[in-house]
């Protein structure tokens, strides 16, 4: 593929690659925040409840076309509706109080969404990707913190098993294990032999190819270990999320930094 000829925009002078579907976002500033009460509902003040969404709304940034929208939700009734200013970021751990948690997709569940930026349809002829760079002062306090791709049309869930269809990196007490579900079946785990430590920064990245077959990547890096194959069907549309899941009252502060979405 070559980059855009004349009156269009590009990158530079070569004809090598087009830069029309990648976009990155930096969590340098606090977003605006309205509750959506339930998925389709009317818009209103956050009022913090349990599986109430929220909608978090960024910024185009200069890595990015779009501005960035993340629908989200508490796990449990909580007073906090929004992320924390961190001097790295967003601090997205809200109340710190054990099965406390917060969940995000980045395309709201129901929309049309925006296709090749939050929203992507598997084996439609390009390979995909999302990653996500952010920092746990206390890697400890995860039962579970997953990045990567689930269904788009699937709603809010209380536990990551339920999700129907899944593929991800799941940090949980400093283990990176990649965690994948297909069309409802049991939870699939498999230990990258990778770990997380206090205070560390790391980028967490999946890939799903053309052909649908998922793939995962930790600092740009493919992990070591290698799941059983996973091809996702035909037809269905993922977009990138977070699970995130206390495992006791202490802090963690899980601050993001980066997030950046792409076409293979």
């Amino acid at each position: 593929m070559a980059n855009p000829m004349y009156g269009q925009n590009k990158a530079d002078n070569k004809v090598d690659s087009l830069i029309d579907f990648k976009n990155t976002w930096s969590f340098e500033r606090p977003p605006i925040v309205m509750d959506d009460g339930v998925l389709g509902g009317a818009y209103a003040v956050p009022a913090g409840g349990d599986k109430t969404i929220h909608l978090h709304n960024y910024p185009a940034g200069d890595g990015s076309l779009h501005a960035l929208q993340l629908c989200c939700w508490n796990q449990v009734a909580q007073d906090i509706d929004g992320p924390s200013v961190h001097a790295n970021g967003m601090d997205y751990e809200n109340e710190n109080d054990d099965n406390d948690g917060v969940s995000w997709i980045m395309s709201y569940p129901g929309t049309k969404g925006i296709a090749k930026v939050d929203s992507f349809t598997v084996q439609s002829g390009y390979g995909f990707y999302a990653k996500l760079k952010f920092s746990i002062a206390d890697v400890s306090v995860l039962d579970d913190c997953a990045f990567g791709f689930r269904l788009k049309s699937e709603a809010a869930e209380t536990n990551f098993d339920d999700f129907s269809d899944v593929a991800s990196l799941n940090v949980i007490s400093g283990n990176i294990n990649i965690e994948s579900i297909l069309n409802n079946a049991a939870t699939t785990t498999t230990d990258t032999t990778l770990n997380w430590g206090d205070g560390e920064v790391h980028t967490l990245e999946v890939r799903i190819s053309s052909a649908g077959v998922s793939s995962y990547y930790v600092d740009g890096a493919a992990v070591p270990t290698a799941e059983t194959a996973v091809t996702y069907d035909a037809g269905d549309v993922l977009s990138p999320f977070m699970f995130f899941l206390h495992a006791s009252a202490a802090a963690c502060a899980v601050v993001l930094q980066e997030l950046e979405t792409g076409i293979l």
